[in-house]
């Protein structure tokens, strides 16, 4: 068995001395620097007290700034394929096989204009948010909600308008009627110049997705949606009345038949005062004198 020499050993307890010093010494250090840290955090974070609710519908709204500028459908046909933004801006890769038809495709129209609210909406919540870190008013506070619920109705609305879009859209880079000749022509050109495939019945299997919003359209519709959610909880809490108590328990009035016709019922009298004493009989009346009877009339000439 191989000794270790005396020299090998000695630095082999040295070693074993030095290190953990050295491991207990960096740990130390690395707390200090944490503790550090979070100690000038703490007055920094102070200031968003209250205001973490609008904090956050500020930079969802950003992200829904960044996405409103990304294409929000994706479509392809058997010519092509087209991304279009929520401001009507396209972007196609295409053959133009049917460009001399005598019916092409129409182009979509696409309305920017829930876009450009957004955009504006956006401005004014971020604008409102950072001045309500210093001026902590109720009616910014009020800007700040209502501009965050007018960017999230505004891309809903975008959102359906560019969904009601999707088969225009795929209708650009498709090809018209099979009997066009202009499009007939347009195919075979396309093959003749080895562009793509002449297209027959039966002869080829063909793979193609059809149109879908992408996955910018749901990511900036769902922060509109989550961000004012956030400032309106946010308003609640902080009103100057407290929050908003909604009852849980409704109380139940049960109105009874029996106790309508008890209330009809005239109530009975008050107790009568004290007896009076007994009025003194009344004197009778005296009988009427007798009238005396009627003499008959007396003839004079029977008298004489």
């Amino acid at each position: 068995m191989v000794q270790p020499t005396p020299w090998k050993t000695g630095r082999t307890q040295q070693a074993q001395t030095i290190l953990p010093s050295q491991t207990t010494g960096g740990t130390s250090r690395r707390q200090v620097d944490v503790t550090k840290v979070v100690a000038w955090l703490k007055p920094h974070l102070a200031v968003f007290r209250g205001h973490w609710g609008y904090l956050f519908a500020a930079v969802g709204n950003i992200i829904t700034l960044f996405g409103l500028f990304e294409p929000w459908v994706d479509a392809s046909s058997t010519d092509g394929r087209i991304t279009a933004t929520p401001f009507g801006k396209f972007q196609i890769s295409s053959s133009l096989v049917a460009l001399w038809s005598g019916a092409p495709p129409p182009t979509a129209k696409i309305n920017g204009m829930w876009a450009v609210l957004a955009c504006i909406a956006v401005v004014i919540t971020v604008s409102a948010a950072m001045i309500n870190l210093r001026a902590r008013t109720q009616a910014l506070s009020a800007l700040v909600m209502g501009s965050t619920v007018a960017v999230s109705l505004f891309l809903v609305f975008a959102l359906v308008h560019m969904n009601n879009k999707l088969p225009d859209l795929r209708a650009m880079v498709g090809n018209a009627s099979a009997r066009d000749l202009g499009s007939q022509v347009g195919m075979l050109m396309r093959w003749a110049s080895g562009n793509g495939n002449y297209a027959l019945p039966g002869l080829k299997r063909y793979t193609w997705t059809t149109a879908s919003l992408t996955t910018w359209a749901w990511l900036a519709g769902g922060m509109a949606v989550i961000s004012a959610i956030a400032a309106i909880a946010q308003w609640v809490r902080s009103r100057p009345d407290g929050p908003i108590a909604i009852p849980l328990r409704m109380p139940i009035v049960i109105t009874r038949a029996s106790d309508d016709h008890a209330s009809e019922q005239p109530s009975p009298d008050p107790a009568p005062a004290a007896a009076s004493p007994p009025a003194a009989p009344e004197a009778p009346m005296p009988p009427a004198p007798a009238t005396p009877p009627e003499r008959p009339p007396t003839d004079p000439g029977h008298a004489g």
